[in-house]
């Protein structure tokens, strides 16, 4: 308890340092007690009105303190459901309060004998006498039938709702809590805030959401509105908490180094079309080195092309395949993806869920698709003058349209 703590640690006691033990980070508690208005007199007036100010807030939540934890453990060991509203009258406030002016009248009288040793002496019972008291209260118990004396087989769980005001779960928090503030100096809160906190801060949660979905739609407006420039955007920094909210303009994209000092962002990529003779791996391997280095594309090497995580080319497999690379693209990457849905049948563990995978979805078809005319490659190349080897942006792809994929398209 408190009053243990400050036993322990007086006002005056230092740390092991030698350092006021109540100082800095840590905070000396004041012990709290229920007493009735005007007990505390004090010669000011005004210093008596927040005295007793004090006390009411005290004494509100010591009741309410009683009231909701005696309902809640009685509900707890009895069996009764803690939703239901006539639980309420279970323990009044003048129940919690009689309760409370026994115990602090038995504890004013505690002082009092304390203040005078002799007294104290006179009237604390002896050894024996206690132990008297103990035999004849436990020859009592033997009465008892034993099945009453058995434990309950299991105690009643409160699910904790935060909105049902007749549970008496954020009356019990509240009350706790302020307490403890009380203690330590800091100014009590009422249940609604109780209910903020205790409830996770789902509020919260959803008002941010909603904070940046709108101005997320600000600026989808600005994009689509003609005549706005890039420094009429906004990037947005808030926390609902402080609160703090901060506009900025829009930073740069971040940049990825290229070859030969060259950068590109995330937004970049090369944009390679078929056209009317299509496109085989010998021919992209030539729009990709133009692509990369214009001034000398012949030193420029394709080191590998991936279609998502399926290896089309490499070159330290494929350069002098002829035959993969006078296929066209569109049907290396489909025996690629084939191939690799097979190898993982095969040496996969659990080939069940391979078979449902693949039963569910085609990987192979999915550049084949109508309603798509492109494919996003992975590429990386080197330079074989410098060494130098880095990733292009991706390299887009795009197929060209027969009227068969018109009509689908209409």
């Amino acid at each position: 308890t408190i009053e243990e703590l400050l036993l322990e640690h007086p006002v005056d006691s230092v740390d092991e340092d030698g350092d006021k033990f109540w100082s800095g980070s840590r905070k000396m508690p004041t012990p709290l007690t229920f007493s009735s208005l005007g007990e505390n007199a004090s010669d000011s007036v005004k210093t008596k009105i927040s005295q007793q100010q004090q006390q009411q807030e005290v004494n509100k939540n010591m009741i309410e303190f009683v009231r909701s934890a005696a309902r809640l453990r009685y509900e707890s060991y009895s069996g009764i459901p803690t939703n239901s509203r006539d639980n309420l009258s279970l323990v009044t406030e003048d129940i919690a309060s009689d309760a409370l002016k026994k115990h602090a009248w038995k504890n004013s009288g505690k002082t009092n004998t304390s203040e005078n040793p002799s007294s104290a002496k006179e009237s604390s019972p002896s050894h024996a006498s206690l132990k008297a008291q103990i035999k004849d209260k436990l020859s009592s118990l033997q009465s008892i039938p034993k099945s009453a004396l058995d434990p309950s087989p299991s105690l009643s769980v409160a699910e904790f709702e935060k909105d049902d005001d007749s549970n008496d779960h954020i009356s019990f928090i509240t009350a706790a809590s302020n307490l403890r503030a009380i203690c330590y100096g800091i100014p009590p809160v009422d249940s609604m805030e109780t209910r903020k906190v205790a409830g996770k801060i789902v509020p919260a949660m959803i008002t941010t959401t909603a904070f940046v979905s709108a101005l997320s739609c600000i600026e989808l407006v600005k994009l689509c509105t003609k005549g706005i420039s890039l420094q009429r955007h906004r990037n947005a920094f808030i926390n609902l908490a402080l609160p703090f909210f901060a506009f900025t303009s829009p930073l740069p994209a971040e940049e990825y180094p290229g070859l030969r000092g060259a950068r590109h962002t995330l937004w970049d990529r090369y944009t390679i079309k078929e056209g009317k003779k299509g496109l085989t791996i010998r021919r992209l391997l030539k729009r990709i080195s133009k692509k990369a280095y214009k001034e000398d594309p012949d030193v420029i090497q394709v080191a590998s092309i991936s279609f998502g995580p399926f290896m089309v080319y490499a070159n330290f497999l494929h350069e002098d395949d002829n035959e993969l690379l006078d296929k066209s693209i569109w049907q290396v990457i489909e025996e690629a993806v084939v191939s690799g849905n097979e190898f993982d049948q095969e040496f996969s563990r659990d080939k069940a869920a391979i078979g449902n995978q693949e039963d569910k979805s085609d990987d192979s078809s999915s550049y084949r698709d109508s309603s798509s005319y492109f494919i996003d490659l992975t590429v990386a190349v080197e330079d074989t003058e410098t060494g130098e080897e880095v990733e292009l942006p991706p390299v887009r792809v795009i197929r060209t349209q027969t009227k068969n994929d018109r009509n689908d398209v209409e």
